[in-house]
């Protein structure tokens, strides 16, 4: 189950999520928050599993800029929207 801070148009939290790993075209497979402050996207995957690899993979046509920063934690804690998480 996936979800985001905000939803830009139609690209919610769950494109993320569909196993495509190239997007191509306009943001056709991407997950877009609104411009705002300490956007979030967040993935519960519903038991524990043990994580080895976590592949990121940005839009293919713009935008590269907006992956900086980026920062991947990990944990059950739902407090300050997960940011507590090692």
């Amino acid at each position: 189950t996936a979800v985001q801070s905000t939803t830009y148009y139609r690209w919610g939290a769950a494109n993320a999520i569909d196993g495509i790993r190239y997007a191509p075209g306009e943001a056709s497979y991407c997950s877009i928050t609104l411009s705002q402050l300490n956007q979030w996207w967040r993935l519960d995957l519903l038991d524990y599993y043990y994580i080895y690899k976590v592949v990121i993979t940005n839009r293919a046509d713009c935008c590269s800029e907006r992956m900086t920063g980026v920062e991947i934690r990990i944990g059950n804690a739902l407090v300050n929207n997960g940011n507590n998480n090692p």
